[in-house]
Formats: C-alpha cells, structure tokens, sequence
C-alpha cells in the first residue's frame, strides 16, 4: 500500500490536538492520502466540503479498496486546496501549521513531507492496543492482522509549565504494526505425536543372513551373488549340460570319492557330484553366494554330504586331500574372468596324485571374419548419427572387444588354436600367449573382425566337449559366445596370398585375469617369409579388456599404428 510522505509523528499530532475527529471516521480516511488531507481541512475550518463529503462517502462504500496516490498527486490535491481556499477567504494551509507550530513551542523545523522534530515535547507511554481485523487478500483469502495502532483518549492531566499555565499538547509514540506478528494472535493447536511404529521382524534364514546385510555397493563387486545372475549363469546354459553328462556317464569316478567343487555358485554342480554317491563334497566359493549355496544343500538334505565354505583357496584348509575338482573355470577368450588360478592353487595343494581335473583339456582358436553387419551396430553406427559426426565415440567401440554370437557363415579362413591348455600340468607361465600365426583364407571377402572362441574337454571324455565354435548348432544358450575384435578399416583378403602375423595375450597385471591385452599383427605376402620386411602390414593394433570403462590415453593406446586405411588406400 502506499505509503504517506507525513510520519506517523504528525498524524498523531494532529489526532491530538483536534480530538473532535470521531474514531471511527479516523480508521477510514487513514487509508488514502486524499482523505487524510480533506479530513485536515475539515478540523481546522469546521465545515464539510462537498469534495470531503464525496472522498468520505468513496472512502466508506470501498473501504476494501482505498485509493493510491504518488507523491507528486499528493502535492498538486494540497496545492489545489490551497488555491481554493485563498479564493474563498479562508486560512491557507501554510498558515494553518505556522499557528499550530508557534502554539506548541516545542516543535521546530515543522515542513511538509519532512515530519516533526520531538526531542523536547513530554512524551507519555501507553501500550499497543492489538486488534485482529479480518481482511482479505488479494487472492481471495482471509487473514488476520494483528498489532494495529489505535488512539485513546487520555484522561487529561494538568501540567503546570512556569508560565503557570498547563500543556495542552500530548503526544503519544506507537509502534508500527509488523506483519510477522499477525500469527501471533492466532490459536496455537498442539499435535500429539504418535508413537513410533516398530519394524516388523524379518524372517530370513540363518544361512541368509549374511547376504541380507548386503547393499547395492556390495552386490556391484559381488555380482555372483545376484539372483539375476545365478539364474542366467545356469538357466538353458550349454555348460550345465555337459557337466551334468560327463558327471552321469563318469560316476564311477564320484562314486565313494571325496570331490572338490570350486566356484561353486548356488552349489549346483556340488549336489550333482552328491547325487552320483560322492562320499564327501567341499563346496568353496569366495563370494557371498555361499549364503544361498548352504540354503539350497540343506533343503535338499545333502548337509551330511556337503560342506559349503567361503573364501579363496590360498586361505582355506582342507580337512583332506580330495580325488577329484570340478569346477567351470572358463572365461571370456578361455582365459579372461577364468577362475584357472584358483584351480591350480587347488591342484598343487589339495589334489591327491592320481586325481582329476573336470574339464581339464582346453584351446583357443583364432579365426578372420567378415561380419558387416555386426561392426555396422557396434562401431561404424557412430560415423553418422542424426546427421552428426561421433567419430570420436567410435574409436572406443572400436577399442574394445566385444561378446556376440557369429554364425561360420561369415568366415573367410581356418581356425588356427594359438593355445592348449592341459591343466593336469600347466603352469602359470603357460597361461601367456605370444606366438606367430597363419591364416589360411578358404573364401575372399573383406575381414571387418578377429574371432577368438575355445573349446573344453575331459580327458577320460573325450566324445563330451564344451565348444564356442561359431560354426557349431546347439540347442542351448553359451554363457561365453565369441569374442569379437573388431579392424579399425576392412581390407580384401584373398586365396592365392599369405597372410602371417604375431598374436600376443597377457594379463596386465600379474595373477590378475580381470585386466588383459591382445595385441595382432598381420602382413600380407606372396608367402611365408620369416622376415616380414619384405611382407605389406595391414594389422597392427592393440586390443584392451578391461573391467571398467577405457580412458582417453587406453584409446589412443588401441588405435592401429597403420591408420585407418590399415596401409591402403582405398
């Protein structure tokens, strides 16, 4: 609301000296300057003017909605007065103050707009009357306002000056009213607080209790002991069959044995390995998944037969030595994500001389490929996306192998095995590939892609065999597909020429198979020299997998060190 140029000081002066103005007349006109200024004239001259009765009336009809005037119409409706007032005889405004003020000698420097000095009038206190005056806001809502300054009318007490004569001036200083203490008049309601609700117990086996205090964090670096992943590691997987018939037809070798099972999972092949009459059966997983693992033997009461442990084997102890150790070790390329490094550890400390390791055979092949539409999805998607060049997002597609499932259509040379494993006598420093290849090419056509893919066997079962060969129909899932690595640019590959290269496939850090490296290079020649000198290179890159994302530096690291055009212009 606008806000007067007069301080509160000076309508309560004028409140006091002409007290014949009635109150409620007084609540009305404060709310606009115009009335403010006719309800003056009115006491000092003693008659209603027709232009006062007017702005009363307004003022009383739209009390709600009071008129707002700028400073500069305050001064021409006071100047407008005066005009009027000098024509009809009557006291100007100037000289209406000039005999207040020399009746009250204790105000000076009196001016309009300026508010009047009152360091020496005698000021008497009286408290705050509050009154809560319903109105309305300007959405339409009511509220209260509280603290809302009233005038009394003081009993009059005679004050002998040294003149003999008493003040007739009194003043009164009120506080404004503020805002904030408008909720203070308001009825405070007291809410009970209601007791707490207790948690509910849980009913979570012993076995599970472990696995229960687990959080996300914990399952992201345990995700073996995931349901999600339990079930896909098993659910129609190819692997789980052949263990199941190699177990069944070489029972005899269970039979009255004591087994290892590690990496155990849900303790699945622990129970087959039961159920063929193993006298005793040591389930060990280092994950969490042994919670469920116990859960599962003793509902299916084999507890007597199987014993679940958690842990690694280097801090485990055995009660004895076993005859047998069952365990899918295989990973991604055979070798990465393997659990082959708890299997021999396993091996040289608990296996008796004599015994088995299921599966104990394993290879892996490498093969050229011309899979266009694969690289088209995975890498070359990004040259044009929208109208976009994303570029730079291919270089890391292309950085990094991938898993999919190729059909031998797509082949154009022979599988060449660049490592045989036989875990009966291996050693860590077999697990290290770096060897010279040869690709034979049995069809032209433009390599997009090497696939790397193994096979496993047992050796007492040779006609039982594990195998990710693109070429090879089965009616169940693989858990582990064909590893991909994709060209930086397809090149044509043809009959009557030699195709020799060097194939390297290490851990980056040593008895970690989490992070690995393949490194290819390939030359083209009429044939097979030793001495690649005189051969024409066409591959030369570096492949990284890895557990987490790529960083800028193991990109670049991955580019091939030909180019692009892998040394041609095409």
């Amino acid at each position: 609301m606008y806000q007067s140029p007069i301080s509160d000081v000076t309508i309560f002066f004028f409140c006091a000296t002409f007290p014949t103005v009635p109150s409620s007349h007084l609540h009305c006109h404060f709310n606009s300057l115009g009335n403010l200024i006719s309800l003056f004239i009115r006491a000092m001259t003693g008659k209603k003017s027709t232009n006062s009765l007017n702005l009363e009336k307004k003022a009383i009809n739209a009390g709600k909605k009071p008129t707002k005037l700028s400073l500069a119409d305050f001064h021409s409706q006071l100047d407008k007065i005066q005009t009027e007032n000098e024509r009809m005889g009557k006291k100007t405004i100037a000289e209406i103050w000039k005999q207040f003020l020399s009746h009250n000698s204790g105000l000076h420097n009196g001016t309009r707009g300026r508010g009047v000095c009152c360091e020496k009038l005698p000021i008497i206190s009286q408290d705050v009357v509050q009154n809560e005056t319903t109105t309305k806001s300007r959405v339409g809502f009511s509220s209260t306002v509280s603290s809302v300054a009233e005038v009394k009318k003081l009993p009059e007490k005679p004050d002998k000056s040294k003149t003999g004569k008493p003040n007739d001036t009194i003043v009164t200083l009120l506080r404004r009213p503020n805002p904030q203490n408008a909720s203070q008049g308001r009825r405070k309601t007291r809410v009970r607080s209601s007791p707490g609700i207790p948690t509910p117990p849980r009913n979570v086996p012993k076995e599970l209790e472990e696995l229960d205090r687990m959080t996300s964090a914990d399952f992201r670096h345990d995700t073996a002991a995931r349901l999600d992943i339990m079930r896909s590691r098993e659910k129609g997987q190819e692997h789980m069959h052949f263990f199941q018939n190699v177990l069944h037809q070489q029972r005899n070798l269970i039979k009255d044995r004591t087994i290892l099972v590690l990496c155990c999972g849900t303790g699945t092949l622990a129970l087959m390995a039961a159920r063929m009459g193993a006298k005793r059966v040591y389930a060990v997983d280092y994950s969490k998944v042994t919670g469920y693992a116990t859960l599962v033997v003793r509902q299916n009461g084999y507890e007597g037969v199987v014993k679940v442990m958690n842990g690694r084997m280097q801090d485990l102890k055995l009660p004895t030595k076993v005859d047998g150790i069952v365990c899918n070790w295989m990973g991604h390329c055979l070798l990465y994500e393997s659990e082959i490094l708890e299997v021999l550890e396993a091996r040289d400390r608990w296996l008796k001389k004599g015994g088995f390791i299921l599966p104990d055979l394993g290879s892996l092949y490498l093969v050229a490929s011309e899979e266009h539409k694969l690289k088209s999805e995975r890498c070359n998607h990004w040259r044009n996306v929208y109208g976009f060049n994303m570029n730079a997002l291919r270089r890391y597609a292309v950085a990094e192998p991938c898993v999919a499932l190729t059909t031998g259509e797509k082949l154009l040379t022979m599988a060449q095995c660049v490592l045989r494993l036989d875990l009966k006598n291996a050693r860590k420093e077999d697990l290290f590939i770096d060897r010279n290849i040869r690709l034979t090419v049995n069809r032209e056509g433009y390599i997009e892609c090497f696939l790397l893919f193994f096979e496993v066997q047992f050796s007492s079962s040779l006609h039982f065999k594990l195998s990710c060969n693109p070429c090879f129909k089965s009616p169940f899932k693989s858990l582990w597909m064909q590893s991909v690595l994709f060209v930086e640019q397809p090149f044509v590959m043809r009959k009557k020429l030699h195709y020799t290269g060097n194939l390297k496939f290490k851990a980056l850090k040593p008895n970690n198979f989490k992070e690995m490296e393949i490194r290819i290079e390939l030359y083209e020649g009429h044939e097979y020299y030793d001495d690649w000198v005189m051969c024409t290179g066409l591959v030369a890159k570096r492949w990284l997998m890895l557990e987490g994302s790529q960083t800028l530096s193991d990109v670049e690291s991955c580019q091939d060190e030909h180019g692009e055009n892998g040394g041609q212009n095409f």
